[in-house]
């Protein structure tokens, strides 16, 4: 179990997000990740499909909310219709969730230009960082696992 200092994190943000890295292999990252939408975890081959559900999320419930409409080829007024969710995990049972490699609790505070900008805790670690992009957001989980794992060798 990650021991997250609720400090560190605001346990009120609707998107509040867990993100458990269980393998690091090669690169690719593979887990679970937590919201309080689902009592079930979405998992994830890699961090790319990760980023695709995660901003699905944020489109549902809204928040935060995009300064940019995301296109794609099939943009019609269907497409955008679906809104809302609703909660059923608290922040104590996102928070508690941890990965075998690494956990990291994010919060995206704005989705401005097209990216993401917020906090990101690595909860091993009880580091946080801000972040001005969603790539920034990987490299700093990408440096966290190669932390970890000179850590290990070493």
């Amino acid at each position: 179990m990650a021991l997250v200092d609720k400090r560190a994190v605001d346990v009120s943000a609707p998107n509040l997000m867990s993100i458990c890295i269980d393998e690091n292999e090669n690169h690719e990252k593979q887990g679970r990740f937590y919201h309080r939408y689902s009592v079930e975890p979405m998992l994830f081959t890699d961090l790319n499909s990760l980023l695709i559900e995660a901003d699905r999320l944020m489109d549902k419930i809204d928040y935060p909310q995009a300064s940019m409409r995301s296109r794609n080829f099939f943009d019609t007024q269907e497409n955008r219709k679906e809104k809302g969710a609703e909660r059923v995990k608290t922040a104590d049972e996102i928070l508690n969730e941890s990965g075998k490699k690494a956990t990291f609790v994010v919060n995206v505070q704005y989705r401005q230009n097209a990216t993401w900008q917020g906090k990101v805790l690595w909860a091993e670690a009880g580091r946080s960082c801000n972040f001005r992009s969603a790539l920034e957001l990987l490299k700093l989980i990408d440096g966290a696992l190669d932390e970890e794992e000179a850590g290990a060798q070493g």
